[in-house]
């Protein structure tokens, strides 16, 4: 009688399926589905808004687009040894890397055939006149050494084509 029970409950033990955890897994997934669905189209309907308004915003952009401007051209302009002075004495070298802004590929040429005019120049403007701050004579003047590299540039070339200078590296020897 005893191995009749046992039996009994073995069978009943193998003929129970274990779904009860498969059940959960799929309705949970089926649930975060609909859920993360319903958000995405319910956030889409949100963004969209209506369709009239949306045309109206896009006549007047195209109305107010003006003419796109001309890119920057560069010219590099790379070691160039310029003397730090101070009081008619030369403090130490400064050799300077700079990029020199113009409108338009006609004028970066007018630069590039006139770099070593413009070399020139510069050269022989800071042999005599002093880049170092006034309160520091052995620290860089950036912004006063920017704006006279520009002005010589423009004066040798007789026309401003150059609008900014940028300096990229100096080095102090």
């Amino acid at each position: 009688m005893a191995d009749d029970d046992e039996t009994k409950d073995d069978e009943t033990k193998e003929e129970k399926p274990k779904s009860g955890g498969k059940k959960l897994l799929i309705i949970g997934l089926l649930v975060g589905l609909l859920l993360g669905g319903g958000g995405g189209v319910g956030a889409f309907m949100m963004l969209a808004g209506d369709g009239d308004k949306h045309e109206a915003e896009a006549e007047e952009i195209i109305v107010e687009e003006t003419e796109p401007e001309t890119d920057p051209y560069f010219v590099k302009i790379d070691r160039m040894t310029l003397p730090l002075v101070h009081k008619n004495r030369v403090l130490a070298n400064v050799v300077i890397d700079f990029s020199m802004e113009v409108d338009g590929d006609d004028n970066k040429m007018t630069v590039i055939r006139n770099l070593p005019e413009i070399r020139d120049a510069m050269l022989r403007h800071f042999s005599n006149t002093a880049i170092g701050k006034t309160g520091s004579p052995r620290s860089l003047d950036y912004p006063r050494l920017k704006k006279t590299l520009r002005d010589i540039s423009n004066k040798v070339l007789h026309d401003p084509l150059v609008l900014r200078v940028m300096i990229v590296q100096a080095r102090q020897f």
